[in-house]
């Protein structure tokens, strides 16, 4: 969305409809709040309300430095992306429990997501806002939104906990937030039947205005992710690689074309936002003058939370004391041909830029991960839109869901379903426009004669390195599948590169994250199903 802060608003807003849903008829006062009942009068009070679901996920994606950033939870339990030595339990699952603050965090972020989407659903699923609509096809596409990103959180939760409870519904009493666990691929199904549901209700794309939000083509990429996953978990199932299948088929034609124009590192720009390539992000934000609190989440409304990204991460800005630093494995950087335009777009060694120290948080020499440093997001003039107080927040979207991504899942299910051919032409689009994004193009990555699962396997691992948990969900499904096998993977696969003592995996247990303590002593359902196994 361009114009980005009114989602702020919608936070605050919403939040009061919540707490303040009904009163007593027979209280002859003033009313001082608005409420629920007469709140959503115009479809500008709708997109507010629609809005709220989006602006939530700043939780997942901000700084947060009051409640343990949550950039570790899906950047440190793989063999891409390392930290720098400190035994962060997130890499080396040693000590790691339900009391972690990034995995409690995380939990309870989606779950907020997911009521705001359920809130919005109770609207949109009735015809009490059918008068207010004036706009054809509006409401439909809010449903879209709606379903589209309880999806999106619903996978996450399932791909890290598995044992989760399904909200379906809007949670308006105690009773109702007693909810049991799901079980085996519930959550999963769950979220591919939703985005089955609102694909066709979904707008094939919006105007200016409203660029980032949901489309058709974000409802059928993810639709190909999960049914690529649920195939890897199900026994390489034919079936559902070839609804991954049928779902690419449905991605536009020009969108699909449009991919080789897109340059690599344009994917990760701030001035090349939400173009052609991207199919979801979230819409990050700074405010131009005064300040962002990085120390609070974005419940807060107003000027008080944050909308901003954060990167700092992988560098050495002070601010990186609530995420820990994190920088690649050298078993990543090896992966890379030294010319192809991914490395140099996603890692810079001693010629990382900061613009004659005025960037103060950029070290050339800072001794970690070979004086290599993650600059995704910040590579040169992408990481100068920041706030202007504590230069904490960026204003650079976080992609969520790429079209190479999608690309490179589809090829699974043609390989799968014995389309070797049609796998073939996937991959090498994708490394061909990695090639073509500098001028003159360069020789790597060539395009590959013949394909095997292990060139998609590390042409995921070059294409999508520190991106949002990527890794971790791929290096798992593909154990599920026998592709690989991680209980005979040492510190050393998982790029951890320091004292192997610190590192405890065990593929019986660490497969799966460990169920927040809070939620097992506030839902007897959940607490009689017990912990995940091991923990």
């Amino acid at each position: 969305m361009t114009k980005k802060k009114y989602i702020l608003a919608c936070t605050l807003l919403i939040a009061g409809l919540l707490g303040f849903n009904s009163c007593e008829k027979n209280l002859d006062i003033n009313i001082s709040k608005e409420l629920e009942v007469n709140y959503f009068g115009s479809e500008y009070r709708i997109t507010q309300g629609v809005g709220a679901a989006y602006a939530e996920i700043t939780n997942i994606y901000s700084a947060d430095l009051s409640n343990q950033s949550k950039q570790g939870f899906w950047l440190l339990p793989a063999d891409d992306i390392t930290s720098d030595g400190t035994g962060n339990p997130l890499e080396t699952f040693s000590g790691l429990n339900g009391s972690n603050g990034s995995v409690v965090n995380m939990w309870k972020t989606l779950y907020k997501v997911i009521g705001r989407c359920n809130f919005m659903l109770e609207k949109l699923n009735g015809t009490s806002l059918d008068a207010v609509y004036k706009t054809a096809g509006l409401k439909d596409a809010n449903k879209a939104e709606m379903l589209f990103i309880r999806s999106w959180c619903n996978f996450k939760l399932w791909d890290n906990w598995r044992k989760a409870p399904l909200q379906e519904k809007r949670i308006s009493s105690v009773a109702d937030a007693i909810l049991p666990p799901s079980k085996d691929f519930e959550l999963l199904d769950n979220a591919i039947s939703s985005l089955e549901i609102a694909a066709p209700l979904a707008k094939d794309a919006w105007d200016n205005l409203n660029t980032g939000r949901i489309t058709k083509d974000a409802c059928y990429g993810l639709l190909v992710k999960l049914y690529t996953t649920r195939a890897c978990y199900n026994s390489k199932n034919s079936t559902d690689y070839g609804k991954a299948i049928t779902a690419f088929g449905k991605i536009s034609t020009s969108r699909i074309a449009a991919f080789s124009t897109v340059k690599y590192g344009d994917s990760f720009d701030y001035r090349t936002e939400n173009n052609p390539e991207s199919l979801f992000e979230y819409q990050a934000s700074i405010q131009p003058t005064g300040q962002d609190n990085a120390w609070l989440d974005n419940d807060f409304g107003g000027d008080v939370g944050q909308m901003a990204a954060f990167y700092h991460y992988g560098d050495s800005h002070w601010a990186n004391y609530s995420s820990g630093i994190f920088g690649p494995s050298q078993k990543l950087m090896d992966a890379f041909d030294p010319t192809d335009p991914r490395k140099s777009e996603t890692f810079k060694g001693t010629d990382v830029e900061n613009y004659g120290w005025s960037y103060w948080w950029i070290n050339p020499f800072w001794g970690k991960f070979d004086n290599h440093q993650l600059v995704k997001y910040t590579n040169g003039d992408r990481g100068k839109v920041i706030d202007p107080i504590w230069q904490i927040g960026s204003n650079n979207n976080p992609r969520l869901l790429r079209l190479a991504d999608v690309k490179l899942c589809v090829a699974e299910a043609y390989l799968s379903t014995g389309n070797s051919g049609a796998a073939l032409v996937e991959v090498n689009d994708v490394r061909e426009r990695a090639r073509n994004s500098v001028s003159p193009s360069s020789e790597a990555p060539a395009s590959l004669g013949t394909i095997v699962m292990a060139d998609i396997m590390k042409e995921r691992m070059l294409e999508l390195a520190g991106e949002d948990g990527h890794r971790w969900s791929d290096l798992k499904r593909w154990h599920a599948a026998g592709y690989i096998n991680l209980s005979s993977w040492t510190a050393a696969d998982f790029g951890f590169s320091y004292a192997a003592n610190l590192f405890k995996f065990d593929v019986s247990k660490n497969l799966l994250f460990p169920i927040p303590t809070d939620e097992l002593d506030r839902n007897p359902l959940m607490a009689a199903s017990g912990q995940n196994p091991g923990y």
